[in-house]
């Protein structure tokens, strides 16, 4: 597999959104919030560390090429929403906009290990949780989307 450095890498990208989204969630679980809402949010926050690890997984796998310092470098501007001013619709807007990047970020890894010896089933099981938490939120989120709202951002350094 000759492009394994871009995959790593491509990997490290989804498992530093999974961090995001869980400082995303953890935010919006801190705030008063519906029963049914802080059940969602927690079951998401579950699935997001279980998939996270998984990436990990994956990234030990295949770093073989690779120095651990690749994943401790910060590469992305992976941010989390630092001032949501109580708006539980504005968070969960930003959790669904990690949400769809993760998403996004999982068919450019299918694109780098296409014709590689890379078992894909754990990734594409990674997809559809991402898509079906993002359809999940996304039918009880009414606010707008965090690209409509200033909010405070802070980079987050790896």
């Amino acid at each position: 597999m000759e492009n394994v450095k871009p995959i790593v890498k491509q990997v490290i990208k989804i498992w530093r959104l999974y961090k995001t989204m869980q400082g995303a969630l953890m935010g919006a679980m801190r705030h008063e919030i519906p029963f049914r809402l802080r059940k969602v949010l927690s079951r998401d926050y579950m699935v997001c560390s279980v998939l996270k690890k998984e990436m990990a997984n994956l990234y030990d796998a295949l770093k073989c090429c690779m120095q651990d310092a690749c994943i401790t470098r910060s590469d992305t501007r992976s941010s989390i929403v630092m001032d949501v001013r109580g708006n539980v619709d504005l968070a969960l807007g930003e959790i669904v906009h990690v949400h769809r990047q993760i998403v996004k970020e999982y068919e450019t890894l299918f694109k780098l290990v296409e014709g590689s010896n890379l078992d894909l089933q754990m990734l594409r099981q990674h997809r559809k949780q991402m898509a079906k938490m993002t359809a999940d939120l996304s039918a009880r989120s009414n606010g707008p989307s965090p690209e409509d709202q200033r909010l405070t951002r802070i980079s987050m350094a790896h």
